[in-house]
C-alpha cells in the first residue's frame, strides 16, 4: 500500500482562517436570562474506565499570544527529554492543581 502525499495547504488560506479566529464576531441579540444548571464537579463527570464523558472535549487547540510560551515549552521538553505534548500535559496538570488550591484557600 503506497503512502499518498497530501497536497500542500495554501498559506494565505491558513492566515485568513487565523485572522478570522482573532476577529470578534457580531454581538448576538440579547437573550432572556436563563438560570444556569447546577455545576457538576469533575468527579461527577468522571466516566467508567475506558469511557469518555460526553460533555468533555478530547482535544484543545491553543492559539499562542506570542512566541514566548511555545519557546519555553520546547526548552523544558528538551531539558526533560520528553515530547512537547507530554510536557504540555504535565504543565497543564500542575497549573490546574495550583489554580484549584488558590480557589480552595
Amino acid at each position: 500500500m503506497a503512502i499518498k502525499k497530501r497536497p500542500q495547504a495554501d498559506p494565505a488560506a491558513i492566515e485568513a482562517f487565523g485572522a478570522a479566529a482573532d476577529t470578534p464576531a457580531e454581538a448576538p441579540a440579547p437573550v432572556a436570562a436563563v438560570p444556569a444548571p447546577p455545576r457538576e464537579t469533575a468527579s461527577a463527570r468522571t466516566a467508567a474506565p475506558g469511557e469518555w464523558p460526553a460533555d468533555v472535549a478530547k482535544t484543545l487547540l491553543i492559539r499562542w499570544p506570542d512566541a514566548t510560551l511555545p519557546a519555553e515549552l520546547a526548552e523544558v521538553a528538551g531539558l526533560e527529554d520528553r515530547s512537547q505534548h507530554k510536557t504540555a500535559l504535565r504543565a497543564l496538570q500542575r497549573g490546574l492543581e495550583v489554580l484549584r488550591a488558590e480557589h480552595r484557600a
